[in-house]
Parts: C-alpha cells; sequence; structure tokens
C-alpha cells in the first residue's frame, strides 16, 4: 500500500493532512455484531453466489452506517475483477467507491482464471470501500485521499471484523518514499511474528 501525494492546493493539503492524523475510528461497532456478519459474508463467498454475497455485505454495511450515523452506499458485487495490461506489468482492480452515487462495487473473483477471491481480501476491500463512503459523509473529506490515517482506519475494522486479538496486531509500519508513504511489509510481518 502507497499513500497518495499530498496535494497543491493549500485547501486539499488542509483536508488531507486531517485525513493522515485521524488514526483511529471512534467509536467501533460492536464487535460481536460485525465478527458475526463478517463470518456470514465469508460463507456466502465459499458458496460462490454474488446475490448471497450482496445480501451478507449489505448487512455488514448496514451496521457500520448506523454506527457511524450516516446513509449506506449501495453495494454492487461483480464477477471477475477488471484487469489493465501493460509492457513490464498488470493490476487489477478489487473494488471501487462511486463519490456522486454513493456506491461501492467489489468484484468477487481473480481476473485472469475467474477464481474466488479469498474472503480476507474481500472483506478488505468492502471496508475500504467503505472508509471512502465515511470519509465523505461523516469526516468531510471530499477527496477521500489514501493517507496513513485512512489506511489505519481500514485496518481499525479489518481487524475488529477478524477478531485479531490486541496482542497479536501490530501497528501499520511506513517507510517514506519521497512525498508519499509505503508499508514496510518486511518490518510489519516480522514484528507480527515476535521478531
Amino acid at each position: 500500500m502507497i499513500t497518495d501525494r499530498p496535494p497543491q492546493s493549500p485547501k486539499a493539503r488542509r483536508e488531507f493532512d486531517r485525513s493522515d492524523a485521524l488514526t483511529r475510528l471512534v467509536p467501533l461497532p460492536g464487535a460481536r455484531d460485525l465478527q458475526a456478519r463478517a463470518t456470514l459474508l465469508e460463507k456466502a463467498l465459499t458458496l460462490g453466489d454474488p446475490k448471497s454475497v450482496k445480501a451478507e455485505g449489505e448487512s455488514m454495511l448496514d451496521l457500520l452506517a448506523g454506527t457511524y450515523g450516516v446513509s449506506r452506499p449501495k453495494l454492487y458485487v461483480l464477477g471477475a475483477r477488471p484487469r489493465s495490461v501493460w509492457e513490464g506489468g498488470h493490476s487489477e482492480l478489487f473494488g471501487d467507491y462511486d463519490f456522486e452515487k454513493k456506491r461501492i462495487r467489489v468484484w468477487m473473483r481473480t481476473a485472469v482464471l475467474g477464481k474466488l477471491t479469498s474472503y480476507r481480501g474481500l472483506l478488505h476491500t468492502l471496508l475500504h470501500e467503505f472508509c471512502h463512503h465515511l470519509d465523505r459523509e461523516k469526516f468531510g473529506f471530499l477527496e477521500t485521499p489514501h493517507t496513513r490515517g485512512f489506511h489505519a482506519r481500514v485496518d481499525d475494522l479489518y481487524h475488529l471484523a477478524l477478531a485479531t486479538l490486541p496482542e497479536n496486531r501490530r501497528p501499520l509500519v511506513w517507510i517514506r518514499m519521497g512525498r508519499v508513504w509505503r508499508i514496510d511489509w518486511s518490518r510489519l510481518r516480522s514484528s507480527r511474528s515476535g521478531a
């Protein structure tokens, strides 16, 4: 994961800095409720049925929207992920959020082989896109930038949904790369393994 570059305009930069500083979500939804809905989402995904995944995803979004006093975004669950290919690389789109339509789209199959995506990948994508909605609807971040704070807020929801024990959870570790930050996966993994 890499953060967005800080914007040039003073107004957008203030929003970016506020997002970067907001590293915790308070309150968090009820752990049991979120974990129960996450378990149902996982079961729906194993069935490979988009309608079931959509229903369980909407149930999770209902809980999250209610917790934060915002409208529930629409949810579309689609098939194989879109893929862009260029010389020397490729990328796949896991999900997106449409600001104007207040709509989340997630793809539940891999781009090339059409296999079901991993449960954790789908869960993270759904929570990531909900946090874009939350940024706009609750915090007033119109550009909803990918800042360290944004990723920390997603991480809060993700680990709560997975019932990660506090002693097994480690803070995200960032490395500065010019004007952006990226996750230091090697340090994060070693800190999680106790090294």
